[in-house]
């Protein structure tokens, strides 16, 4: 079977959520997008608003903030956990993490019932938790010393703290700002979830793999085996003198040959792509939104996709002077195509959203892009109650892009 690439790009529009903004986005919407994605990533990143907000807002536009906590921390339907990196998933999938929860209690300094070296101060850690949870670390009695290699510098009772929430013993209870509230994950995830049998770890990364390529429309084996974080180290847990090997590609052959995946040759890939047998491109997609740079679709399909490269280790995490567009840079869509990309800071002291640089991609209508981008800019002002907008100089969109904020074409 054979894909062009825009075939592919509408698959993947599709597939994660777009072409469907409601009039009126409500609870019901932001849970058809959370179980659509499946894995919404978690930033500490606050420069415009929290990552794990915006997935949801360029899906559904202006939404009710608050969803995402009630979903995850209220009513309970979404859990945090490790993916790709720490997101939250519907919790109905937590049967499928728990081979990497086993695994690292295996290879732990300690579990329930199991004594040990060096162990007794993950059991007092759990054993607080237990009596005085929900907890953050800081409220922990022995917060313990600085921990040695750890690259946020935890000290060693938040290192404990997340080594049980790794193991699954604890859970997020809830955040208080940012900060992760700790409790024992009987008292935080529903009984049924916890007592549902959990498949082998082949069986749970296969089933990992087929919703990757639900969720993705179409990838390589290396990009679903990624959704999930399959080809993460932290699925790549062994006991001493094992040797790890992945497991991934010989799964995506497997599922190929059980008829649970499609291969296919698309325009331009070098690799071969895998998607769900029955997925279809729609005729055309329709769409306008500005995308967080953690946001699934861009961290999946923007490159092999849409062509459009924005690794994040060229925005986020080099000094200043070697960022490329700026730093928290949001690509732009519109119609089937990422047209743009600009660099957004939510100054709420002055109540202004701040364009920090706006930049049209080769072979684009600037006039058009600008047009488009305003009106987009003036929806995410009004949902992030802002003021006004200011549009810095950098960028080819920027003069473009100032001279419609002048006129005040700012839409809704």
């Amino acid at each position: 079977m054979d894909l062009s690439l825009a075939e592919a790009r509408r698959l993947a529009l599709a597939a994660q959520g777009f072409g469907r903004e409601p009039r009126r986005p409500t609870l019901a919407h932001v849970r058809k997008v959370a179980s659509t994605v499946r894995t919404i990533q978690i930033d500490s990143i606050s420069v415009l608003v929290r990552s794990h907000y915006l997935p949801a807002y360029s899906r559904l536009g202006p939404y009710p903030m608050g969803a995402i906590e009630e979903l995850a921390y209220v009513r309970r339907e979404l859990f945090e956990c490790w993916g790709h990196a720490a997101c939250l998933v519907p919790v109905a999938l937590h049967p499928l993490f728990r081979h990497r929860m086993d695994a690292q209690r295996n290879a732990s300094p300690w579990t329930p019932g199991r004594s040990k070296p060096g162990s007794a101060y993950i059991e007092k850690v759990y054993g607080e938790v237990a009596e005085r949870g929900p907890l953050e670390a800081r409220e922990l009695v022995d917060r313990g010393g600085r921990g040695a290699g750890s690259w946020w510098g935890w000290n060693e009772g938040k290192a404990a703290l997340e080594h049980l929430l790794a193991c699954g013993l604890l859970a997020v209870a809830g955040r208080r700002g940012f900060a992760r509230l700790y409790d024992v994950a009987e008292r935080v995830l529903p009984r049924a979830v916890l007592d549902a049998p959990a498949p082998s770890a082949e069986a749970a990364q296969k089933e990992l793999l087929c919703l990757a390529a639900d969720a993705v429309g179409v990838a390589t084996a290396r990009g679903l085996a990624g959704y999930f974080g399959l080809d993460s180290h932290r699925v790549r847990v062994k006991r001493a003198g094992e040797r790890f090997r992945p497991t991934w590609p010989r799964l995506v052959k497997e599922l190929v040959e059980e008829g649970r995946l499609a291969e296919v040759d698309i325009e331009g890939w070098r690799d071969p792509g895998y998607m769900a047998p029955a997925a279809r491109a729609p005729r055309s997609i329709d769409e306008r939104a500005l995308l967080s740079p953690f946001d699934s679709l861009v961290r999946c399909c923007a490159e092999p996709c849409f062509g459009f490269v924005q690794p994040l280790a060229q925005q986020l995490y080099v000094p200043a002077e070697r960022r490329v567009y700026g730093y928290y840079v949001l690509p732009f869509l519109l119609g089937e195509a990422l047209v743009g990309r600009c660099d957004l800071k939510a100054d709420r002291a002055r109540g202004a959203l701040l364009v920090q640089s706006a930049f049209v991609e080769p072979g684009r209508d600037g006039r058009r892009v600008a047009a488009e981008l305003v009106q987009e800019l003036g929806r995410l002002r009004a949902w992030l109650e802002l003021d006004r907008i200011e549009v810095a100089g950098r960028g080819n969109l920027a003069r473009q892009l100032r001279s419609h904020v002048r006129r005040g074409h700012l839409g809704v």
